[in-house]
């Protein structure tokens, strides 16, 4: 019971939304273990793309600060 817990935890804790974690439960509470590893799949498909972007836009900033920086120098 506690994993089941801790699973829903981590979830709320990565900014799921409460559809997901009911879909999720939904699939525990039927023992449907297919649907809860895609429904957790699907989740860490779509955080892996928001970390992207942002990765992108840190090294966008990055990038601007070095311009700044180098043109503050000349």
């Amino acid at each position: 019971m506690e994993e089941k817990t801790t699973i829903c935890r981590r979830l709320t804790e990565e900014g799921a939304d409460p559809a997901v974690l009911e879909q999720y439960q939904r699939y525990q509470e039927t023992g449907n273990i297919r649907g809860q590893y895609g429904l957790v799949c699907r989740f860490r498909m779509a955080k892996s793309e928001e970390l992207k972007k942002e990765r992108e836009q840190l090294a966008c900033l990055d990038y601007m600060i070095a311009k700044v920086e180098n043109a503050g120098e000349k």
